[in-house]
């Protein structure tokens, strides 16, 4: 347990020598009720503190913490207030996937100038900085606004920006940091209980938003390395030279983000260096690689490079294409049924992505028909090698502004533009249950192709590739059990584009797939929710059913009361949950301004 009052600045230790004395309440007597039978307006009386837990803080906690100071800042009188927060990880703010200390290579696939901590305000505030901003005061950096930083310094950003939250919380509550994951919670007769390994609390009003949740644990000493999965992060640890050793021959499940995080991992993170050549990049080995590494996945399909947009010319009538499109996905009438999706949303995209086309290229040639026919032949078509790697270098060769934009650039440009409007259009079960798979398997596809890495990224992998370092034979693959009967494992070739059917043994496996939405409700803290009944999924996407507060929403029951979640457990009630974007959502001042609500009916007894 590591519970602080005070927070540590970057790099230092959290923890302190004991732990404030609320923070330990011993919890109240259990009911079985789940839902306060108390009435809207009546007053909240309380013979203590008003206590706020938050559990997971991330940078969609830092930002729901910051909205509540604001919110905080423009109240009298305030009751007496206590805010517990209950993160793990050694950086809040930054949480594990913004880790400042990981490798400098791991970069973002978000563009600098969209990171912004603080909600948008009309004027500069210098005690309020955006990324861009920070980097050049703070460390010295200056960083063009399109470019594609790398993930630490992003914790570091985070992670300060959290401190300074933590500095305007301190002056209207007692704040009190517990390093610890939290297993349960509960709900009392008119309070939550929050229980860790070591510790058991309960706070009035509570908040979760775990996003990721915890990285998962590398295999057990006992468990044969080469007849399981080894998890990508953290990477200094779960794939060093001990776990995967040079020369081993390792198979990569996933070939997205992760996939490209642990090959760099395996490469550059061991010494080896990329050189510009032109246009492209080459690769020069230190022999501490793994012999080969072999990405798979059940499509083989790859995620395409996002471009540098300061590489396009930007004609001004694009932006009237985005706002039309936009305003055209608006007034589609709800609920979104098969029909309205195939035959009014999906045609509204694709329209608007070859209007863009022809927009950007004087070409009136590409219609919008031969953009839904690409990308029906795109979902389609399992991928081999020889194909994977084609498309990785014409996405390569477009986002670098080598050559002209095509369909796949106008697609996903298309898609990242219109975005804000699908996530209104179809968040909080406006979109038919039964229509959600078709939905889905539209925006996986979308997310391949306007949602990947930078072009940098791609390049290095294409070096890799040329240096026989990276093979795609296998990349519509899948792990089988070793013919030569010892504890290794097998990988075979399972596309229908290849005449034959090749397999290879492997010495080490590693996981490039991270936890889905609807895993994280299988884990604490979701699952003894949802044991309970205090939490439902929504049909369709079977992840959790909030309202536009983040209130979980029940069939036939009221929603519990003072309980919020926000974030990746949402995914499908509510679109767009991984981003750091403060302006696609406004769950945190939503939250914040129901907290307030909440506030204002508090009666301290004393």
């Amino acid at each position: 347990m590591n519970p602080q009052t005070i927070p540590a600045p970057l790099g230092e230790s959290a923890s302190s020598p004991s732990i404030s004395s609320h923070a330990t309440d011993a919890a109240r007597s259990n009911s079985d009720s789940s839902a306060d039978t108390r009435e809207p307006d009546e007053p909240i009386l309380l013979g203590r503190e008003y206590r706020i837990g938050v559990v997971g803080c991330g940078p969609r906690g830092l930002y729901c913490l910051q909205s509540l100071a604001d919110e905080l800042a423009q109240m009298q009188p305030l009751p007496t207030l206590a805010i517990f927060i209950f993160e793990p990880a050694d950086f809040p703010g930054a949480g594990n996937v913004y880790d400042p200390r990981q490798p400098r290579y791991l970069r973002m696939n978000f563009a600098a100038k969209n990171i912004d901590a603080w909600p948008p305000r009309s004027q500069p505030d210098d005690q309020r900085l955006n990324l861009v901003e920070w980097l050049r005061r703070e460390a010295g950096e200056e960083t063009h606004p399109n470019s594609f930083v790398s993930r630490a310094s992003v914790g570091q950003y985070l992670h300060r920006c959290y401190h300074q939250v933590i500095g305007q919380l301190a002056s209207f509550a007692t704040v009190t940091v517990i390093q610890e994951e939290v297993s349960s919670i509960d709900r009392l007769t008119d309070a939550w209980q929050i229980r860790t390994d070591r510790m058991l609390s309960s706070v009035d009003e509570l908040l979760i938003t775990t996003g990721h949740g915890q990285w998962d644990k590398p295999p057990e000493p006992s468990v044969p390395i080469q007849s399981t999965w080894i998890p990508t992060f953290p990477v200094g640890e779960n794939l060093s030279i001990d776990v995967v050793p040079p020369q081993s021959t390792v198979a990569i499940r996933g070939f997205g983000l992760t996939c490209i995080d642990a090959t760099l991992a395996m490469t550059e993170g061991r010494g080896g260096e990329f050189e510009r050549s032109g246009q492209d990049w080459r690769y020069q080995s230190t022999g501490q690689e793994p012999q080969c590494l072999y990405p798979f996945s059940r499509s083989g399909r790859p995620m395409l490079a996002k471009p540098d947009e300061s590489l396009f010319h930007h004609p001004d009538e694009l932006c009237e294409v985005w706002s039309e499109g936009r305003k055209s996905i608006s007034k589609i009438s709800q609920p979104i049924t098969s029909q309205v999706l195939s035959h009014t949303l999906w045609p509204l995209i694709t329209d608007t992505a070859a209007m863009a086309l022809q927009t950007c290229t004087r070409i009136p040639t590409t219609t919008a028909s031969d953009i839904r026919s690409w990308f029906d032949i795109w979902c389609s078509e399992e991928m081999n090698g020889d194909v994977a790697f084609h498309t990785m270098h014409e996405s390569y060769r477009v986002a670098t502004g080598q050559s002209d934009p095509n369909i796949a650039w106008a697609l996903g440009t298309a898609w990242r533009n219109l975005y804000p409007a699908l996530v209104d259009c179809i968040s909080y079960g406006r979109l038919v249950a039964e229509v959600w798979p078709k939905f889905r398997r539209i925006a996986v596809e979308m997310e391949r192709i306007a949602f990947g890495p930078p072009a940098e990224n791609v390049g290095k992998m294409l070096a890799l590739i040329n240096a026989s370092l990276v093979d795609l034979r296998f990349a519509c693959g899948r792990i089988e059990k070793s013919s030569e009967g010892d504890s290794r494992l097998s990988l075979r070739d399972r596309s229908r584009s290849n005449a034959s059917c090749h397999s290879l043994t492997i010495d080490r496996c590693v996981n490039a797939v991270l936890k889905s939405p609807r895993q994280c409700l299988s884990a604490p803290p979701f699952d003894s929710l949802e044991e309970k009944a205090i939490i439902e999924r929504l049909q369709g996407p079977s992840t959790l059913r909030v309202d536009a507060d983040g209130k979980p929403l029940r069939h036939n029951c009221d929603s519990p009361d003072r309980l919020s979640i926000l974030g990746r457990a949402t995914e499908g009630c509510i679109l767009g949950n991984d981003t750091l974007s403060r302006t696609l959502h406004d769950h945190p001042q939503r939250w914040a301004s129901s907290v307030a609500a909440n506030l204002r009916k508090v009666n301290l007894l004393t």
